[in-house]
């Protein structure tokens, strides 16, 4: 008996859509403007913690199809590593916001889940058949 919420499920697939969306777009700027070797080329430390960043963002996206509460956590802490290197170029951008919102979304979804009744704890009504 599956006794997860519509809301939760609502939020689980809206941020399973839209990680999916950003790591498609994050891909394609990374093909178009060529992605960066860390290993082999010199970077500032403000560039790592980015790059790092943003790894652990597109990390946090694909473990919350499966560990919502895990990547939902490791994908925001991969946004707030990403607003450093934002800074230090003078503005956040309306891309690093919208990053936060599969986080936000994993993670409400899984505690709408936690709070769902278990088929062990519901009650059967009163007066069933067989009184």
């Amino acid at each position: 008996m599956n006794t997860t919420s519509p809301s939760a499920t609502a939020c689980r697939w809206m941020a399973r859509i839209v990680s999916t969306l950003l790591i498609a777009a994050i891909a394609a700027i990374a093909i178009g403007e060529g992605m960066p070797n860390p290993f082999t080329r010199a970077m500032s430390p403000i560039e790592l913690l980015g790059f790092a960043g943003l790894s652990l963002v597109v990390l946090g996206f694909l473990m919350g199809w499966r560990w919502e509460l895990a990547g939902g956590i490791l994908s925001i802490v991969g946004v707030c590593m990403l607003f450093g290197p934002t800074m230090a170029n003078g503005r956040i951008t309306w891309f690093i916001v919208v990053m936060l919102v599969p986080g936000v979304l994993y993670m409400a979804s899984r505690l709408l889940r936690s709070g769902a009744p278990k088929p062990s704890e519901t009650k059967p009504p009163t007066g069933a058949a067989g009184s």
